[in-house]
């Protein structure tokens, strides 16, 4: 399990910044891209992983 999915358990996701939930969907685009094989298992892997700090990022500055 992520971090960020981690986090998001205890954490009301309404609360959060809109960008979050921007965030979410393009994870979800980034794996559709991926399975469309658009994307190369290295770009798709490097974007999920930018992706989830950001929201791990987005999530520990909302705990403050």
């Amino acid at each position: 399990m992520e971090f960020a999915e981690e986090l998001e358990t205890y954490t009301n996701t309404k609360e959060l910044p809109k960008e979050y939930l921007i965030l979410k969907l393009r994870i979800s685009l980034n794996k559709d891209l991926y399975e469309s094989k658009v994307i190369t298992y290295d770009i798709y892997n490097i974007m999920q992983q930018l992706l989830f700090k950001k929201m791990d990022k987005m999530i520990l500055e909302h705990k403050k």
